[in-house]
């Protein structure tokens, strides 16, 4: 426990670290960064680092694509054809070491976890830095503070299995209590963001509470769906953690694995029920 929590400070001092710096080149350095790590992490999980040509060529895709999603460029669509073009090459060279699954493994998340991460910059880009601030810390809230309850409440209560095929530890008391919790101190949160954040930074934010109130409780099953995505890979390969970058917590996958489904789910209920 103490290095978890050790580990959870420097991360968060970190992330406030690129967070202050919001408005700088640190964001897109730092979506890349975290694009290329996880990718790793998701290949040499399904034993793909064998494979010698196969890494370059994914962490190349995964390092681009936040690139052209930051400076929309045209060449997003090319780039995916042409990594699926390549691996599929590489399965025509070597059937027997490299199979189709595996290529569309790769291919997978090579696009979709770059996406996912993009989703930091599309937050700025298209809602500048005040509301694109609020929405990345909403995501984050969403996903992680449902995790922290989560992992408290079914610490202390948990007596029923959530998902024990997946993930023997979750129980559906930490899940209620994770998505009760997170729903709270999120709502609190953005309360606060709107009423000192927000107007110190030279910019109002009205919040439309609604749409707020109904949000958070779908984003907190969707982090819990990720989390099982993510701990289903896991167990089909064979592994307890992504790796051991952040000690007491595994992975970048093992620590963004709930947020990578609850971005891209806040940007699609913004657009049909905005929040602002």
């Amino acid at each position: 426990m103490k290095q978890r929590l050790i580990t959870s400070f420097v991360g968060l001092v970190l992330l406030g670290v690129v967070l202050y710096f919001y408005h700088t080149l640190l964001l897109p350095a730092a979506v890349t960064l975290l694009s290329v790590m996880a990718v790793w992490e998701l290949l040499h999980a399904e034993h793909l680092s064998g494979h010698a040509p196969v890494i370059p060529v994914c962490l190349a895709a995964a390092a681009v694509i936040p690139l052209l999603v930051f400076t929309e460029a045209v060449g997003l669509w090319e780039i995916c054809l042409l990594l699926g073009g390549i691996l599929m090459l590489f399965v025509l060279f070597d059937p027997k070491k490299f199979e189709v699954t595996s290529a569309g493994y790769a291919f997978f998340v090579s696009v979709a976890v770059p996406l996912g991460f993009s989703m930091l910059l599309v937050f700025r880009e298209e809602f500048g830095t005040v509301q694109g601030l609020y929405f990345t810390l909403l995501s984050f809230a969403a996903a992680w503070l449902n995790d922290t309850f989560a992992f408290f409440t079914g610490s202390l209560f948990g007596r029923h299995k959530l998902c024990p095929a997946i993930s023997p530890k979750k129980t559906v008391e930490g899940a209620v209590g994770g998505v009760v919790g997170s729903v709270a101190l999120s709502l609190l949160l953005s309360g606060l963001y709107a009423a000192y954040a927000a107007p110190a930074m030279g910019e109002p934010l009205s919040l439309r509470w609604l749409s707020l109130g109904l949000f958070l409780p779908v984003g907190a099953a969707a982090g819990i769906l990720g989390d099982l995505s993510a701990s289903v890979i896991k167990r089909q390969c064979g592994i307890k953690d992504y790796s051991n970058v952040m000690p007491g917590h595994g992975g970048i996958m093992d620590r963004f694995d709930s947020w990578l489904f609850v971005a891209p789910l806040l940007y699609f209920w913004n657009l049909f029920f905005p929040l602002i």
